[in-house]
């Protein structure tokens, strides 16, 4: 891996365009593997040393492009054929509206067994819809159901009936009825294996701090 930042970052092309490339390939695989893509690699590996919250920031800056939010747990159970069902795009649309955020455009995810309780949420690729995203990922992690919140949750899926997990599922103790927890949060490069390949073979990887810097 070394030897690939290497070439990434001394590429001596005289095209313009293979050179950002290149440095863009450089920034990416640091990014990716929590190293300082800032400090020239040259001859040495004091790059890879950076502490695990400069990385996680790194990580963080690289978002998904559109702005994309990320929610999980959009499933609402089995339907009679034994297939996941869950929320449809413009179901989720509406309960993001009831909530305030009606910028963005839900995508549900399907796989061989149905719903996979995953809707990607993408806002328009602007200033605004940047602000919109972020604000979406701030209301979810504001309640601990962001990226982290998740992260703690998805362990106990395992060989756990998801309908009675308090972590999934709220009651409303008055009608009794049932609710999904939704866990959100602002799509990143690292990511990119948790979308469909449709969505990544279309979104690019911006940095938020540039893009910010830029505007």
């Amino acid at each position: 891996m070394h030897a690939l930042v290497m070439h990434s970052y001394n590429s001596n092309s005289d095209n313009d365009n293979l050179l950002v490339d290149h440095l863009g390939l450089h920034k990416a695989l640091c990014v990716l593997l929590g190293w300082n893509y800032s400090m020239p690699p040259d001859n040495s590996k004091t790059y890879q040393l950076l502490s695990a919250d400069e990385a996680a920031a790194n990580q963080d800056d690289l978002i998904m492009w559109p702005p994309t939010v990320i929610i999980h747990n959009t499933v609402s159970g089995k339907g009679k054929d034994g297939r996941m069902e869950g929320l449809g795009n413009k179901a989720m649309d509406n309960k993001l509206r009831d909530l305030g955020f009606g910028g963005g455009k839900s995508k549900s995810l399907y796989g061989r067994e149905g719903h996979q309780g995953i809707t990607l949420v993408k806002f328009s690729g602007d200033q605004s819809g940047l602000k919109d995203a972020v604000r979406l990922s701030e209301f979810y992690e504001k309640d601990n159901h962001g990226r982290k919140g998740w992260a703690r949750v998805q362990p106990l899926l395992l060989g756990r009936d998801s309908e009675n997990n308090p972590n999934l599922v709220k009651v409303d103790e008055r009608t009794g009825e049932k609710k999904r927890i939704f866990y959100g949060y602002l799509a990143t490069a690292s990511d990119l294996d948790k979308v469909d390949f449709e969505t990544r073979k279309k979104v690019l990887i911006e940095s938020m701090r540039e893009y910010k810097l830029s505007n």
